[in-house]
């Protein structure tokens, strides 16, 4: 949280507490929210049920980023014990987005075995002005992937999204497309589901769609992704991939033109990203305090 913020829940008469643990425990997150009135989620901790279960004066829970449910898996129960959740939609898609850019011309251009992390020397490598990239869901972070890359001079943008996006399409050439399809034609896919997709949205059988040597991004839910379909793939040496997210030991024996991941969740985090976020969080826990309504209130 920046100082202004800070000095701004202080005026409306609040008392700041940190916890200053990027990935605090259950029981780490149980002791710190005795008597707390509100808590700000901005770590990678998880908000489970046992946790909700144990505050006895929690009024809000505000998110700063959007995919809420996968950081707060209690939000059932603690929508029945009255305690209202915010989130920041929007807040980090550009830091999101450029994130994905940069794993898709890393990864395309095989910067990391052709630079002092490889051994390769010379490899002429496409461009994306000849490929086709399928955005699956098209969300905040989708659309704003999609702007960056015809900025870029991508070949063609496909997409998928439980809704579509048709003024969106006028505005910037992307192609609505059957989902199955999206595979098929597509050089890159990039995911961008969230949580609320359920777990392994994405099959075996969408990976198999997919042409020899085609890239996957993950910068959505991991739980989206059938991750042994994908592993399979890539041991095989038949698709290459990259992600927000290290996926343990066997994918980090992959090699680097096969398999990229940062070493934690880090795609959400620039300066810019937080300053936007903390500035709608902020607004967010008043008005929750206040009179209990909020425009980004979710449950």
């Amino acid at each position: 949280m920046f100082t202004e913020h800070e000095i701004q829940l202080e005026e409306a008469g609040f008392e700041i507490e940190r916890l200053d643990l990027p990935e605090a425990t259950e029981e780490q997150l149980i002791e710190a929210l005795k008597d707390k009135d509100a808590y700000i989620l901005g770590g990678l901790e998880k908000v489970t049920e046992k946790v909700i279960e144990s505050t006895d004066q929690l009024k809000a829970i505000v998110f700063t980023g959007s995919d809420w449910r996968h950081f707060i898996p209690g939000y059932e129960l603690a929508t029945k014990k009255g305690i209202a959740i915010a989130n920041a939609p929007g807040a980090n898609k550009y830091a999101v987005a450029e994130y994905v850019i940069t794993l898709i011309l890393g990864m395309t251009r095989n910067i990391f075995e052709l630079g002092r992390t490889g051994e390769k020397t010379f490899q002429t490598t496409p461009s994306l002005s000849e490929l086709t990239i399928g955005i699956i869901g098209m969300g905040k972070i989708g659309q704003q992937v999609t702007k960056m890359l015809k900025g870029l001079g991508v070949k063609e943008v496909l997409y998928w999204s439980r809704n579509r996006k048709e003024s969106f399409e006028k505005e910037t050439g992307a192609i609505y497309t059957e989902l199955d399809d999206v595979f098929k034609k597509s050089d890159i896919v990039s995911q961008h589901l969230s949580k609320e997709a359920g777990v392994n949205f994405i099959t075996k059988e969408h990976l198999a769609k997919l042409k020899d040597k085609s890239l996957v991004i993950n910068c959505g839910s991991v739980e989206a992704m059938d991750t042994e379909a994908l592993y399979e793939e890539l041991s095989s040496g038949r698709l290459r991939a990259a992600q927000d997210r290290p996926l343990g030991d066997r994918f980090n024996k992959l090699p680097l033109s096969t398999w990229f991941s940062s070493n934690s969740s880090t795609a959400y985090n620039t300066h810019e990203a937080n300053k936007k976020a903390s500035d709608m969080v902020v607004t967010s826990i008043i008005n929750l305090l206040d009179d209990g309504e909020d425009v980004f209130k979710v449950n």
